[in-house]
């Protein structure tokens, strides 16, 4: 039985609860609240109980040479329900009138429309009965700034531009890094182009704020569009929306007088969601996943393959293999589907699915079949549909894109375009019929830029030239409806991005896969260069809400399964096995210390964390996270120890093992411990699991 959730808020989300006062409006959300009071836009934004803001979020202009002073700010709730609220804001400066209005959602998710106008004569002026004399309309500014306190802003993230410090005075090299999307913010102030995604947060919770699109926008360097302003207390995002008179206004005759009357509005659009955007799982390593084909790829049809023995000198089959080894959830790569991402299946492909999931099922595993973001040469739909479903982005300049087998090319689909609710109705249909246990997501929460104008992407700048925007809704309300489907069925979303998350989609998934982007500098230079950031601002997933795993493309010895453990396991996150022979029997042994500790009722314990454990080490490229379990007096730990270089450490004393018996759970053996220590080697990246039992004094 179905629960529906068209006129509910769905699991975990509970009713919003919304309330106006005198000042403005308050209203919660799972985790979160948000205050607008006295202001134009947030003046308040708790997560998990914390002020994110170091003081309101601000429209920040100057009219005629004078900064404003905004003043008769009213705020007063329009509509509201258990899923939604729309709160209306005014207010006025000598020249100009501002109006916002912001829509927030169960998720945390709030649409905020600004609209900036020269003010109008009032009645009596207009009747001769005051004074009446042209206003001065010169917008010598309008930005909008974004405070965050220092201590929650910590970490960023920011697609599709990556983020320099504004010292350097060029985003020109920011393309050749492939870390620049996410980092630790430093004591340097940043600056980056448009960026439709960013998100300032730290190890636990954050604020995201979305664009999608710089249409109007007039800064005065493109360079610079986003700022960071970095200080001990606040990390203050600058949206730098106009510098100068607007255009608009410019090329408008007033010598009559009226120009307050024939300047057309400034429209704007942002979005903001505080984060985490629902709650973490106590036990994120809860399935066992095995993604098969992706990146090692296999030459017969799954169904064939997973029938026979896939591993020399074993005589068993691949669904017995992977029964025990521990796999409760088999992911399918695009291969099972003879016509990449459709929801019409052939005969042959309905065989292949039907079979697979009878055989998994029989033995207690998920089956999770994958779905992209395109449309295919075979698809019967593709001279009907191609040129309205297509997103016009990196396609524009290279046309056909990803080539796969049976032979067949694909173009890259934007979720602005009527594909969002074909796709949706399909799969609806399909999970209904063949009962499968959730849905793989190749790239659908991401925010790829589109100048489709056949489905309403894109926009004419003053000059002419097409420019693109970024489908923010559109994959919002197809992950929403997406989410809709399968939760309410009991099934599960499980997506795929690339150093892109935006939680505007990715609210209505149940875990991510991560790390396919810099795995090109990866399998290339190694991880050497990754910086520390980088992971603990996308790939913990604590900050969002969401569980997330790594992605690894071998190519050793530079880049390697084994190298992938010193980077996740202190993170939090395991890299997700993508080969059925050797790193799935790594994970599966891996999975069997986890699954012997007691992980939903332990506290994590992360190296970055000052004094979350007591465990400690003589190197600094050695990090140690660690989860621990306190019980009746008795205390257990599961340590993660990792090297994060690719140079071997030799003698590495690791302090903190006090009194009590410190275990190597890979082989079980007591490990040895002097004067509360352990002197231990370490290899190129490599990692020890310890799990240390306190002895009560």
């Amino acid at each position: 039985m179905c629960k529906e959730f068209k006129n509910s808020v769905p699991s975990p989300w509970c009713p919003m609860r919304t309330e106006e006062n005198r000042n403005g409006c308050t209203a919660e959300v799972w985790g979160r609240t948000y205050k607008l009071e006295n202001n134009l836009l947030f003046s308040s934004v708790t997560s998990l109980g914390d002020e994110l803001l170091s003081s309101p979020i601000r429209i920040s202009a100057s009219e005629n040479g004078k900064k404003i002073e905004w003043r008769d700010v009213d705020v007063f709730l329009s509509e509201n329900d258990e899923s939604k609220a729309v709160i209306c804001a005014t207010a006025q400066s000598d020249a100009f009138i501002v109006n916002t209005v912001t829509t927030l959602e169960f998720d945390g998710f709030a649409t905020v429309d600004v609209r900036l106008m020269p003010r109008g004569f009032t009645v009596p002026q207009l009747f001769g009965l005051e004074k009446k004399e042209p206003p001065k309309t010169h917008l010598d500014y309008f930005h909008i700034e974004i405070p965050i306190k220092r201590k929650f802003a910590a970490l960023y993230h920011s697609y599709p531009c990556g983020v320099l410090p504004d010292a350097s005075g060029t985003n020109e090299k920011v393309a050749a890094d492939m870390y620049s999307g996410s980092g630790k913010i430093t004591v340097n102030n940043m600056a980056s182009g448009f960026s439709s995604v960013i998100f300032l947060g730290n190890d636990e919770k954050g604020f995201f704020t979305y664009l999608d699109t710089d249409e109007g926008w007039q800064p005065a360097d493109i360079r610079r569009m986003a700022e960071y302003d970095v200080t001990d207390d606040e990390v203050v995002l600058r949206l730098r929306i106009i510098d100068g008179q607007p255009k608009a206004w410019e090329e408008i005759e007033t010598e009559n007088g009226q120009g307050q009357y024939e300047y057309p509005d400034l429209s704007y659009r942002v979005f903001f969601q505080a984060a985490p955007l629902k709650p973490f799982p106590g036990n994120p390593y809860e399935e066992k996943r095995l993604h098969i084909d992706c990146f090692k790829k296999i030459a017969p049809e799954y169904m064939d393959f997973l029938a026979n023995p896939v591993i020399g000198g074993s005589n068993e089959t691949g669904y017995d293999r992977i029964k025990r080894l521990g796999v409760t959830t088999l992911i399918l790569h695009e291969k099972w589907n003879q016509v990449q991402n459709y929801w019409k299946l052939t005969s042959r492909t309905r065989l292949q699915l039907k079979t697979i999931i009878d055989e998994c099922h029989k033995r207690g595993i998920k089956v999770v079949p994958y779905f992209g973001y395109e449309i295919s040469s075979l698809a019967d739909i593709w001279n009907d549909k191609r040129d309205e479903y297509r997103r016009i982005g990196r396609e524009h300049k290279k046309g056909l894109g990803w080539y796969r087998f049976p032979a067949q090319r694909e173009l890259c689909v934007c979720y602005n375009s009527p594909i969002a609710d074909d796709f949706a109705n399909g799969l609806e249909k399909l999970v209904d019929e063949y009962d499968f246990d959730g849905i793989y997501l190749d790239g659908t929460g991401m925010v790829w830029n589109c100048r489709n104008t056949a489905h309403g992407c894109g926009y004419y700048d003053s000059e002419g030239n097409l420019k693109s925007t970024y489908p923010i809704l559109g994959v919002r309300r197809l992950m929403r409806r997406l989410y809709e489907i399968f939760e309410s069925r009991g099934k599960t979303i499980n997506c795929h991005v690339s150093d892109c998350v935006c939680g505007a989609g990715m609210s209505f998934t149940h875990g991510l896969w991560l790390g396919e982007y810099i795995q090109y500098t990866l399998v290339k230079t190694g991880a050497d260069k990754m910086p520390e950031g980088y992971m603990r601002a996308t790939h913990s997933g604590r900050n969002f809400g969401i569980p997330t795993e790594f992605l690894v493309y071998e190519n050793k010895p530079v880049w390697g399964f084994d190298d992938a453990f010193a980077f996740t396991l202190i993170h939090g996150v395991l890299p997700r096995p993508n080969d059925i022979g050797e790193p799935l029997e790594k994970m599966s042994r891996l999975w069997k210390i986890i699954d012997g500790f007691p992980i939903a009722e332990s506290e994590w314990c992360p190296y970055h964390k000052e004094n979350s454990h007591p465990f400690r080490s003589e190197n600094e490229a050695v990090k140690i996270s660690a989860y621990k379990h306190a019980e009746n007096g008795k205390t257990q730990w599961l340590v993660f120890i990792a090297n994060s270089q690719s140079a071997g450490i030799k003698n590495d004393v690791i302090s903190g093992f006090a009194s009590g018996r410190l275990t190597n759970a890979y082989t079980g053996e007591s490990v040895g411990v002097s004067n509360g220590g352990s002197a231990i080697d370490f290899e190129r990246f490599g990692h020890y699991i310890f799990t240390y039992e306190e002895w009560a004094e």
